[in-house]
């Protein structure tokens, strides 16, 4: 659906004449509405019904279902009973569907949310996005059975819910799943052994904020077939979200296992997850993007001969004692640092990072918080050959007497063609005078001042 445009909701739709240049609109094959259709929301498609009477026809026997009770704000009681006899029109005409979305965000109705699930698994659907209204406080929803006896389900989307696993007594039937996406989601059970391990066919894997319950506190140890089972995984992109921290997939000496991985996505924003000595050697990764907020990578070591880009956003330097890559291709590195006290090592560290990522094309943000240092100037570098970077820009809030030192010592660690800084938090800072400083001390030293722009 994001590759095609939708139509706007605003968009008065008119009736296509009947020419010898094209076909009316009526005579539209059912197919082609439908697909015309699935590209709509809830309320355009229905619009669209006004058409014409094919057009109604092809909406009431739609293989697509989004059911939402914020559609229905006006009038909450009748929700439900659209819902119903909607699929039990379904059942009467034995039609089938592929695409079922349930979102009941005003109606706390469990009862009602299983029923319909649970019909529409019976319908054939293969593709479910799912998101339930808690009863009370505490009481998510439960994914039903059906569901996890599903071996046609396809894709699953489900926010806020519960997935009883049994603690791994409960077998998954998901053979054919090959997208799997879950938001703020509670397993009885651990997330990789009882449940992605037992997908064999899963291709994508966005996990956000969800945790696992477990009988013994931590997590189970993998066993030879379920170790077995992940070198079959056909897994291609894993995406992980503000996990529990004790998770068995959080650790990083398991995603090598995938042989087909490509991408890997971490955000591990307020984790205390120890990332000293990270090791991510992947013979198949070409894109990994680390999000370290409130995290430090020390000691780090990459084996990624296939790298296409490495991307790296958080408040600490990364630390890394290797970066290892074969690839033959051009390749890129987006580090992104924010930081509030800079130091010698700080710069030092910067050096380092940008000599051993020195083989790709080098993007450098750096975001200046409020800095508690009056006057830098620390020295003229280490008299190794300065790293080369493509883009560097520059955020923050700078303290005006100091930002002419800062730059100085950053065009000591790195060698940027071309220049971007956000004017809109630097204050009193004067920009011009401080690149027109910076451009002649280059010159002084035989170096090609970079362009400067302001974004």
């Amino acid at each position: 659906m994001a590759n095609h445009e939708r139509i706007h909701p605003n968009l008065e739709v008119s009736p296509v004449e009947n020419s010898t240049r094209g076909v009316a609109a009526d005579d539209i094959p059912e197919e082609m509405i439908h697909r015309i259709q699935s590209f709509m929301d809830a309320r355009l498609a229905a619009r669209s019904t006004l058409l014409f009477k094919s057009w109604h026809l092809a909406w009431l026997t739609r293989p697509d279902l989004d059911f939402r009770d914020e559609d229905f704000r006006s009038r909450l009681i009748e929700f439900p009973a659209f819902a119903i006899n909607t699929m039990q029109r379904y059942e009467d005409l034995e039609l089938w569907i592929y695409t079922f979305r349930l979102e009941m965000v005003n109606i706390a109705d469990h009862y009602l949310a299983t029923k319909l699930i649970t019909k529409a698994i019976k319908l054939g659907a293969t593709n479910l996005t799912l998101r339930i209204r808690r009863e009370g406080l505490y009481m998510m929803f439960s994914l039903p059975n059906e569901v996890l006896y599903s071996e046609t389900l396809a894709g699953l989307s489900a926010r806020e819910c519960v997935i009883n696993l049994q603690f791994g007594e409960k077998e998954v039937s998901w053979s054919n799943l090959k997208t799997l996406n879950l938001s703020y989601v509670v397993t009885h059970g651990d997330l990789l052994i009882d449940l992605i391990s037992k997908c064999p066919s899963i291709e994508e894997i966005t996990l956000d904020s969800t945790r696992s319950m477990r009988f013994l506190g931590g997590p189970r140890q993998l066993t030879p077939s379920c170790d077995s089972m992940i070198q079959l995984h056909k897994l291609k992109s894993l995406q992980m979200y503000r996990l529990d921290n004790s998770d068995n997939i959080y650790r990083h000496d398991l995603w090598p296992r995938f042989p087909w991985l490509k991408e890997l996505v971490i955000w591990a924003y307020n984790s205390d997850y120890d990332w000293n000595g990270l090791r991510i050697c992947s013979q198949s990764l070409e894109l990994i993007t680390l999000y370290m907020y409130d995290n430090k990578i020390t000691n780090g070591k990459f084996d990624v001969p296939n790298i296409r880009k490495f991307k790296v956003v958080g408040v600490h330097m990364p630390q890394l004692d290797e970066f290892k890559t074969s690839s033959g291709r051009e390749w890129e590195s987006d580090i992104q640092i924010e930081y509030d006290h800079i130091t010698v090592s700080w710069f030092s560290s910067l050096r380092k990072l940008l000599r051993m990522l020195s083989p790709s094309r080098i993007s450098l943000t750096v975001c200046m918080a409020y800095s508690n240092t009056a006057k830098l100037f620390f020295g003229a570098g280490d008299g190794l050959p300065i790293p080369v970077v493509e883009n560097l820009t520059i955020l923050g809030y700078p303290i005006m007497f100091s930002f002419s030192f800062f730059l100085s010592d950053l065009f000591c660690s790195c060698d940027p063609s071309l220049v971007i800084v956000d004017p809109r938090f630097m204050g009193e800072v004067n920009l011009a005078a401080a690149f027109q400083e910076l451009s002649e001390a280059l010159l002084a030293n035989s170096r090609i001042p970079p362009h400067f722009q302001l974004r």
